[in-house]
């Protein structure tokens, strides 16, 4: 039986770097899902959470760290990494 791969979503507001981590997350076989401002993350999260959040620090609005902040509550389990 397959695994199902691993769902990685990403938020960054620099489109390339999101870009970027999306072609080098597909290549090792991972799904992807963008956002472009933390906000944006949180609104989806009502159809469940990834299986790994890579994050921004700097960000208009929402920043990383205030991101992981919150996530922390809601989703203790929900590896995070800031860039």
């Amino acid at each position: 039986m397959a695994s199902r791969p691993i769902n990685a979503w990403i938020v960054d507001d620099d489109q390339s770097v999101r870009w970027v981590l999306e072609k080098a997350l597909k290549q090792a076989d991972m799904e992807t899902r963008s956002f472009e401002r933390a906000e944006h993350l949180l609104e989806a999260l009502d159809d469940g959470p990834p299986d790994v959040l890579i994050t921004d620090v700097r960000m208009p609005g929402m920043s990383g760290i205030a991101l992981l902040e919150r996530l922390q509550g809601s989703y203790p389990e929900l590896p995070i990494i800031v860039i």
